[in-house]
């Protein structure tokens, strides 16, 4: 039957095998999945979302009851003090800025200790050269590389002890580069050493990508504040446009003050009729961040039956 679509007996075959060989994989994977939807439900649940949080506003936004409660969705299902969901940021990228500006003042230091980050951030931070970036406000920057894909913790511990760096960035994701992602387990870890020799140093995790992928979030772990992309996982696929910054409260405001002004903060910003399909996105973003990684995995165990190299 799978020959009018131009699909092989031999592709079939192989794709059974590699499902068979991956059965504990996609196991562990569906469970993850069940844990974060009754999670989400459970957000739900407790937030009383109904049809009156799909209404839509214009002008300022204010007294926006469904944009006001998905933030409070969210801060739940990631377990955050706070979170600011909102289509006003057009990207990940975006709102990585939006962060790095309400945290950062002229004087202060920025460390990546897991090595670059992403190439969009090059002219925000200043490592591209642009009239408008950290570097042009006087923020500093320095990074730490990955040792065979783990934390340079010698290094990290050193640096972070003379208690000079304001923030320490971590990006889970690969990006660009050819590196393993950053497990949550990882960055417990980390932040674990770090707070033994620093309490006051902000901990900002880029976790685009990474939502869902396992039960917990960085915020769950230490982390100070996430920073990830509804056109991603959280998204599900349904989400338009958009992003989130979650964590502690105090931050969570300032990077509010930033997106939109001092003084107004949360309290305005326009949905123009995004809240159902943020609450529907997130609805569905277990199932599709499952489904996803089931079929990176079964790609991946059917090129290494082919004999190819394959990095998950």
């Amino acid at each position: 039957m799978y020959e009018q679509y131009g699909i092989s007996k031999e592709v079939i075959e192989l794709s059974k095998k590699a499902e068979n060989d991956a059965k504990d994989i996609f196991e562990k994977i569906q469970n993850t999945c069940e844990y974060n939807s009754l999670k989400v439900i459970k957000a739900f649940q407790e937030n009383k979302i109904s049809d009156m949080h799909f209404g839509s506003t214009t002008g300022y936004g204010y007294g926006d009851i469904g944009r006001d409660t998905i933030e409070k969705v969210f801060a739940q299902v990631l377990g955050a003090e706070d979170a600011l969901v909102r289509s006003q940021f057009i990207s990940g990228t975006h709102a990585l800025t939006v962060a790095l500006f309400a945290f950062l003042r002229p004087g202060d230091t920025l460390l990546s200790i897991s090595g670059k980050p992403y190439d969009t951030l090059d002219a925000v931070i200043g490592l591209e050269e642009n009239a408008s970036s950290l570097k042009s406000f006087g923020i500093k920057y320095e990074q730490i590389d990955l040792l065979d894909n783990e934390f340079d913790e010698e290094k990290i511990i050193q640096r972070v002890k003379q208690k000079d760096v304001k923030l320490i960035e971590i990006q889970r994701s690969r990006g660009y580069s050819l590196r393993k992602s950053i497990k949550i387990e990882q960055v417990k870890n980390i932040i674990e050493k770090i707070r033994n020799v620093n309490s006051d140093v902000i901990i900002m995790i880029d976790n685009c990508y990474c939502e869902f992928v396992g039960e917990i979030e960085p915020t769950q772990v230490g982390a100070d504040i996430i920073v990830g992309s509804l056109i991603k996982n959280l998204g599900g696929g349904v989400a338009p446009n958009g992003a989130y910054i979650a964590g502690k409260k105090e931050l969570v405001e300032l990077a509010a003050q930033r997106l939109t002004s001092p003084g107004q903060g949360k309290e305005v910003g326009p949905t123009l009729g995004i809240n159902k399909s943020i609450l529907q996105g997130l609805f569905m973003a277990p199932s599709v961040v499952a489904s996803s990684l089931k079929t990176a995995v079964l790609a991946s165990r059917m090129l290494e039956i082919l004999n190819y190299k394959t990095r998950t």
